[in-house]
């Protein structure tokens, strides 16, 4: 990610923080209308632009806990790496956006809508290319298909907050002069971006983790990555203590390392090797000079 594009997102980040502050609705008893949550719920769809707000009030929570990596170079290149396999994606056209968080967790994140970020503690733990493209490729599956948002959609229905909040949209656009379209999707992410923050506390569900190993390995082959680079960052993760404090999150996240290889190399079986490359040099020039 060249310079103007990091200042880019940062700014973004800062104006979704800024536009999400909360609103409220005189005279209008929300809490009389939850009943009519479900309803109205029901009735909203999770289209591209939905699903890209909610993606940058999510970033941005993640951007606030651990704030992207000052080496403009390292992220150009994890972007660059990111962005060859969106490409080779099934949502290639998404507006795809790949970072470095300074941290020192083990751990990738994925946003809906196309965002995907890495710890600069996980980049110190891999040996090449295709090892960082297999962390990115996990992300990248999270996200088209739509792990996030068929989660968030199952929890909200359990939350009668997140449907009161639908009607208090609605009812501020009754009672204010604001754009329609524009308080719609503000309001519908805010109210949701709270309950879809757990997530990375609590972390999706075990089918979606282990899709998301099975099906990174196709995204790496399609790509011309070596496939083998998905069990190979498992193995790493697997050989570091599971007491080491930087992979607290990871392990309360996700399923254990061992019961994720078993998984990636059923997938390894079934894919056709293409002999993709693994592009230790040039990973290890850009991370570590």
């Amino acid at each position: 990610m060249n310079k103007p594009h990091l200042i880019i997102l940062l700014s973004l980040f800062l104006i979704v923080s800024c536009n999400t502050t909360g609103i409220k609705v005189a005279g209008v008893d929300v809490g009389a209308l939850v009943n009519q949550g479900v309803t109205v719920y029901e009735s909203q769809t999770f289209d591209d632009t939905k699903e890209r707000q909610l993606g940058e009030n999510l970033a941005s929570v993640l951007v606030s806990v651990a704030p992207i990596h000052s080496n403009i170079k390292i992220n150009r290149y994890v972007n660059k790496v990111g962005q060859h396999l969106a490409r080779h994606s099934n949502r290639p056209s998404l507006n795809w956006q790949f970072a470095v968080l300074d941290s020192d967790d083990i751990n990738a994140f994925a946003a809906p809508g196309g965002f995907v970020f890495i710890t600069s503690g996980a980049l110190l733990q891999l040996d090449s290319e295709a090892e960082l493209a297999a962390m990115l490729a996990h992300e990248v599956i999270h996200i088209t298909q739509r792990h996030h948002v068929e989660k968030i959609k199952e929890l909200s229905l359990q939350n009668a907050l997140t449907e009161a909040a639908f009607i208090s949209a609605e009812a501020y656009q009754t009672h204010s002069g604001a754009d329609m379209t524009s308080r719609n999707l503000t309001q519908w992410a805010r109210a949701l971006t709270s309950m879809a923050t757990e997530l990375y506390s609590k972390g999706l569900d075990r089918n979606d983790e282990m899709e998301a190993d099975a099906e990174a390995v196709t995204l790496l082959n399609k790509a011309g990555y070596d496939i083998y680079a998905m069990a190979s960052v498992m193995q790493k993760i697997a050989a570091i203590s599971p007491s080491d404090s930087a992979l607290a999150n990871l392990y309360s996240t996700h399923p254990k390392p061992a019961d994720r290889l078993s998984k990636i190399a059923l997938a390894l079986e079934n894919e056709q090797d293409n002999n993709g490359q693994n592009l230790q040099v040039r990973f290890q020039k850009t991370i570590f000079k």
